[in-house]
């Protein structure tokens, strides 16, 4: 079969990060013998949807397949009915959505299969099925289907024992040169999954593909596909994107061990907690090559981040930062402003921590509750009709610091103005504290302290700007940038 396997488009924004499950399944796919094409069509926002259809048609597939979040669902749904009305063929959708409201997902007349939960296996058996026209689809775990127009729900699948026995993602279907995905220092980074699944239980997360599971592959396993991207892309930057990289300690030191045996020569980031991290592994990962660690934070005020479910103390945040900075490895923290039963005065203190925290980087994010999460169910039961509509397409929760964004299904004590406000003070109040940081770094306390006041001089910042665009700044510009660039290499 020729199969088309699609990644829907994002709201005015492009996808940096190729879509690795689509990857994984297309890689399924060629193991069973098809001819698998991926269109994500999220990489090129401005492209008329039309034009991307026009494309599948050109390669009129046999069975089309659809991976969707929530905020992408209604794109998926535009992009189906003409492609149901051209091709005819059978329609599959899976992803967080589908798996969050399947019944909804399938009552969509353009759909025929629903792969629920972790895919590919699923995805495996209903390929064979369709190739040997086999409608005992009743036997295929994981699947809802549709028989005589009425929505057929099979057996829930067990999740994959081995994350080994998978094929390694077939990024060669997709343009991975095109995703604007780099490392601080301007060369290309690629992704890739070293786990999956999370067993903590925050609030905002969302936890249905794999439920409070973790499962890992090998550190021989990883080793080979990253040097399968070395060898093939000549890429030595990468991403973890695991929701926890950081989990196991013992199998994180054996990973390590293989990082260095293997002599990779590579550079990378990934996810963590504060909590499962020590000052010995981080400076064992900085050998192996770890640049960067991302930290979720979420609030600086203990009554609100204990409503989170997050099960971290704000003593274990200092410490983690301070660790990870001083071993040469960026801290990045992502902080959520918003939270239920966030005001003025918690979200202030969220702000001042992250401020006074010495991290190279932060982001801050709205906070919105997204079917399938605690925050979600909270909301419901205290807005009774609340649910899912197109207008999810809006549901922003990150912040390009350009302009106010509107928050979406605001949960927390002030208004949308007031929360949009404080997202961007949040962002110049790090910047501030970061490059005040820098003037100590390089001067000392007492004449950093002092050139800071000066700097701060609005006709001299004016006319620094004037200069910037002039070109006459660059240098200094370079100095206030070193804490993401330099510290890569």
């Amino acid at each position: 079969m020729k199969i088309s396997l699609i990644g829907p488009k994002w709201n005015q924004m492009v996808n940096n990060y190729p879509p690795l499950g689509l990857a994984y399944l297309a890689a399924v796919a060629e193991q069973e013998g098809h001819e698998v094409r991926i269109h994500d069509f999220g990489l090129r926002p401005q492209k008329p949807l039309e034009d991307e259809i026009a494309e599948v048609l050109d390669f009129r597939p046999d069975l089309v397949g659809f991976t969707s979040m929530t905020t992408s669902q209604h794109a998926v749904e535009q992009a189906a009915g003409p492609l149901k009305a051209e091709l005819g063929v059978p329609l599959v959708i899976g992803g967080p959505h589908a798996t969050t409201l399947p019944d909804r997902t399938l009552s969509n007349p353009h759909f025929d299969f629903l792969v629920y939960a972790e895919g590919e296996e699923t995805w495996r058996e209903l390929l064979r099925a369709l190739a040997a026209g086999d409608e005992r689809y009743d036997r295929i775990a994981g699947l809802w289907w549709k028989q005589d127009g009425r929505i057929v729900r099979n057996a829930e699948r067990p999740l994959l024992p081995d994350l080994d026995a998978l094929p390694f993602p077939a990024r060669h279907l997709m343009e991975i040169d095109q995703y604007p995905l780099y490392a601080p220092n301007g060369e290309r980074m690629l992704t890739l999954l070293s786990s999956r699944g999370c067993p903590y239980d925050c609030s905002f997360c969302f936890k249905g593909i794999v439920g409070r599971t973790h499962r890992q592959r090998s550190p021989a396993n990883i080793v080979a596909e990253l040097k399968q991207l070395i060898d093939h892309y000549g890429v030595h930057h990468f991403y973890f994107i695991d929701d926890l990289f950081t989990i196991n300690v013992r199998r994180l030191d054996a990973l390590m061990d293989g990082f260095l045996k293997g002599d990779l020569d590579i550079r990378w980031q990934c996810l963590a907690r504060v909590d499962r991290v020590t000052p010995a592994i981080l400076e064992k990962m900085h050998r192996a090559g770890c640049r960067g660690i991302h930290y979720g934070v979420e609030s600086g005020n203990l009554e609100i981040l204990a409503a989170t479910a997050k099960h971290i103390k704000l003593d274990q945040v200092e410490q983690a930062v301070a660790w990870t900075e001083a071993v040469g490895i960026a801290a990045k923290g992502y902080f959520m402003l918003g939270l239920p039963g966030d005001n003025e005065e918690t979200m202030r203190q969220t702000i001042e921590f992250a401020a006074s925290l010495p991290l190279t980087e932060a982001m801050f994010s709205i906070a919105t509750p997204f079917p399938g999460t605690r925050l979600w169910d909270e909301l419901a039961r205290q807005r009774p009709g609340t649910e899912y509509n197109a207008d999810f397409t809006q549901a922003y929760y990150y912040n390009s610091y350009t302009a106010e964004i509107a928050p979406f299904l605001n949960v927390s004590e002030v208004s949308d103005e007031r929360l949009s406000q404080l997202v961007l003070e949040a962002r110049q109040s790090f910047l501030e504290a970061k490059a005040q940081r820098v003037y100590l770094g390089a001067f000392g306390q007492g004449l950093g302290t002092v050139l800071w006041r000066i700097s701060r001089w609005k006709p001299l910042r004016l006319a620094g700007r004037a200069l910037t665009k002039l070109g006459l700044f660059h240098r200094f510009r370079r100095l206030k940038t070193t804490g993401d660039a330099a510290i890569w290499g």
